[in-house]
């Protein structure tokens, strides 16, 4: 197997791990700092983001997005204390249609 398919592969399965650790104990997902790159961890969650609480900075990290995309998305979150869904993001960011359908495995929405 290409390595670039295998460690695809892992990073799915690490994200598939974290979020059933969300769904399942949310108290050690937020320990863990699931979906949270700009701060220190140690869990490996495969590379998800939650758009309601990390910074531009990391969301213009994110394919597709730009430091101005990113600035927009905060302030709509901020408007809107965050949001539940990809479909409320995209609708209250006013995002390009269609910027979010490759990241929606990626992305966490927690309160």
């Amino acid at each position: 197997m290409d390595p670039a398919i295998g460690e695809a592969l892992e990073r799915r399965h690490r994200r598939a791990e974290a979020r059933r650790i969300l769904e399942r104990d949310p108290a050690l997902a937020r320990e863990l700092r699931i979906g949270r790159p700009d701060l220190p961890r140690q869990f490996d969650d495969g590379g998800l983001v939650d758009v309601n609480h990390v910074p531009a900075t990391i969301l213009a990290t994110l394919p597709g997005f730009t430091p101005e995309l990113a600035d927009q998305v905060v302030r709509a979150r901020d408007e809107h204390q965050g949001f539940t869904f990809v479909q409320e993001l995209e609708a209250y960011a006013n995002l390009p249609e269609g910027l979010t359908d490759e990241l929606t495995e990626r992305l966490l929405f927690l309160r």
